[in-house]
């Protein structure tokens, strides 16, 4: 299959982004060499980590049929089913499935684009333990992107591991499940089930926040320094949630890409009036923000919804909408999904409504956000971020 015919929609496109890798290209090519030797069938197939559907449509192509695939953002698994349209192939020709357990279950050959954190590592480590007592994990990354940490987590909850030799930057990971694996292997389900959740207790904005967080939540349990600045602004201004059109009306204020919950929970907290939309296109942050909610007492007023960008919020629903935007697609420095979300937020955001963000002074967002919003202005900076205030023009 002809990978270049794959495109990121979606997710934000640009000709300095591909839609595919080289470790897509390895893990195919030894994904379907193991196939073969082993007879397995498409049911037999996990692929996790999946982007664009640059390895799950590879495999179908040649025949693989039913396949599980789980995906973390929304976005990728968007990604997939419309490049599956794109280039003719069948959508029921894979699953999407939650990362848990059951869904390695039975599994014999399992494809990982490797995250970078070993904390995401391991805890997908511990899922697939629940494979097949003869599966065969092959794992890869981008070279840069991987550490010698990772192969530890991979030995200990799945058996022997075998780098493979590097190829045009990229590098593969065998392993097997095996009698040595060490505890947390799949002689073991106790110990390979889900890991807990990471729990930090923060100081922000002038209140105490319990958080918690999973895996593959951005920034994992700790206070992001941006949505520091932000929630000590606020609160050192004493600055009021603006009334609306309909006093009597329960305001909306958005956390758009939540993370961990902490925007979220802090506005809970401090807008009692207030009903609280947590959204995030992260599987983990959407459980984590839930969790997090919940840990502060607040989760009857915080909603948390998986979307792209908060595109299931209507048209102007929104009086507050609070921002503290990714700077990166991958390991590029990009402002394109910086871009989206403040679309995103001009959009949900009724005229006259207020846009609260933050962001790295150096990527100078304003007048992005003078055009794209309406007129703004700043309400602090410190060495590394600004944060500015916008009102959606009518």
């Amino acid at each position: 299959m002809d990978l270049d015919l794959l495109s990121r929609r979606p997710d934000v496109e640009d000709p300095t982004l591909q839609a595919h890798d080289a470790t897509d290209e390895l893990l195919v090519r030894e994904g379907l060499v193991a196939a073969r030797e082993r007879g397995l069938t498409g049911a037999d197939v996990v692929v996790v980590g999946e982007r664009h559907g640059a390895i799950t449509l590879s495999l179908l192509a040649q025949g693989l049929h039913g396949m599980r695939v789980i995906q973390d953002r929304l976005v990728h698994e968007r990604a997939l089913d419309a490049n599956a349209a794109e280039v003719q192939l069948d959508p029921a020709g894979y699953r999407h499935l939650p990362a848990h357990p059951d869904s390695f279950a039975g599994a014999r050959l399992i494809l990982w684009q490797l995250p970078r954190s070993v904390a995401a590592v391991e805890r997908g480590a511990r899922m697939a333990a629940h494979a097949a007592p003869d599966a065969l994990l092959i794992a890869g990354g981008r070279i840069k992107h991987l550490s010698v940490g990772m192969n530890a987590p991979l030995a200990q909850h799945f058996g022997q591991v075998q780098p493979q030799r590097a190829e045009r930057k990229s590098r593969l990971l065998l392993a097997q499940h095996s009698a040595v694996a060490g505890p947390g292997a799949q002689g073991n389900p106790a110990a390979s089930g889900m890991p807990a959740p990471v729990h930090s207790t923060v100081n922000a904005g002038g209140r105490r926040l319990k958080l918690a967080a999973l895996a593959e939540a951005f920034g994992g349990a700790d206070l992001d320094p941006g949505t520091a600045l932000m929630l000590r602004t606020l609160d050192q201004s004493d600055w009021q949630l603006p009334p609306g059109e309909a006093a009597l009306a329960t305001p909306l204020v958005v956390d758009l890409g939540c993370g961990n919950g902490t925007i979220a929970c802090w506005a809970a907290l401090t807008w009692p009036q207030a009903h609280i939309e947590a959204t995030d296109d992260s599987a983990d942050a959407v459980a984590s923000a839930e969790l997090s909610a919940a840990l502060n007492g607040v989760q009857d007023r915080v909603s948390v919804v998986r979307a792209d960008g908060g595109d299931h919020l209507p048209d102007g629903a929104a009086e507050l909408v609070l921002l503290n935007p990714p700077f990166h697609q991958g390991g590029t420095v990009h402002t394109g999904i910086a871009s989206k979300l403040i679309r995103s937020a001009a959009r949900m955001l009724r005229p006259g409504g207020t846009l609260v963000c933050v962001w790295n002074s150096h990527l100078r967002y304003r007048p992005r956000l003078e055009r794209l919003v309406g007129p703004t202005q700043q309400l602090a900076r410190d060495k590394t971020f600004t944060l500015t205030v916008s009102t959606r023009r009518g």
